[in-house]
């Protein structure tokens, strides 16, 4: 097999959620350029629930370019980055062999560590594209309205989403090879995106969260903190760290997965019966008759 053979498939396959993903991000920020200055004014003075504290983030007023963006377009646009992460995290292992593909690949001469890693790598340059190619909507809207923040700034928070979808995506690729089914995986790993998130946005404002609002990926990613600051790189590289650690347990449960041919089954109550059916079948291979003399 060539090499990154395996990669350029998988970024083939998904070529389509890479322009359907880049499409919504670029019109999403060309309304947000074009909508903020009519909004400017009227969010000068406007009293924000405290709710909003997490969406902000550290720029403060929703009347700021930073805070506007922050609030209109990174709080959520990661979230749908992090959507295709998940599902071409689990589709990729647990999908395929759900499908009686993946089987059919081992088969071949490639050993499992490539074929994760290189899987991986095509669904890494998947979400790359899609910022490239969702930032086209800064870019063409931006000189029509006189935004005002920088091209440069707007490509660091554009950056700045990719090691926190990187982490969630290292968590799909660990699941999906650990666990028996894609839905398992999918479901674990949704619903840890679901609690970082909100424990990131109700820990700004509920200070008893507040120390624990730093466990959740979010707050390392906040798209504020650049939009103001510049990328950090600290915090990138701690994500990625992360990112790469998950990457390196899913490659060691890949290698000890046993493959199933074609799609498994699984459930927690089909468990439970056999393991129950076990238990009261006899034992039918217990100590041999004596010998007669």
């Amino acid at each position: 097999m060539s090499r990154f053979a395996i990669a350029r498939k998988t970024l083939r396959d998904l070529r389509l959620a890479v322009l359907s993903v880049a499409l919504v991000v670029a019109l999403v920020a060309t309304m947000d350029i074009f909508v903020y200055p009519e909004y400017r004014d009227q969010l000068a003075n406007f009293e924000y629930p405290d709710v909003f504290k997490g969406l902000i983030g550290e720029a403060g007023s929703l009347a700021s370019p930073e805070g506007f963006l922050a609030a209109e377009f990174f709080s959520w646009i990661p979230l749908l980055l992090i959507t295709v992460a998940i599902i071409a995290g689990t589709g990729v292992l647990a999908g395929e062999e759900s499908a009686g593909t993946l089987d059919l690949l081992l088969a071949l001469p490639v050993k499992r560590w490539r074929v994760m890693a290189e899987k991986a790598v095509g669904i890494v340059l998947a979400l790359v594209a899609a910022c490239i190619l969702g930032f086209a909507g800064f870019f063409l809207s931006k000189p029509f309205v006189g935004f005002p923040l920088g091209y440069g700034r707007i490509a660091e928070g554009m950056a700045n989403m990719l090691p926190v979808t990187l982490v969630f995506l290292g968590l799909a690729l660990l699941l999906a090879a650990a666990l028996p089914t894609r839905s398992a995986a999918a479901t674990l790993t949704i619903g840890a995106v679901v609690a970082g998130y909100f424990l990131n946005t109700l820990g700004a404002a509920v200070e008893s969260l507040s120390n624990l609002r730093r466990a959740s990926p979010f707050y390392w990613g906040d798209g504020s903190h650049v939009l103001l600051h510049g990328f950090d790189w600290v915090r990138a590289g701690g994500l990625l760290a992360v990112a790469l650690a998950l990457f390196a347990f899913a490659l060691v449960a890949f290698e000890r997965r046993e493959i199933a041919a074609g799609g498994r089954e699984w459930s927690l109550r089909r468990q439970l019966r056999r393991r129950l059916r076990a238990r009261q079948e006899p034992d039918t291979g217990a100590q041999p008759a004596p010998l007669r003399r």
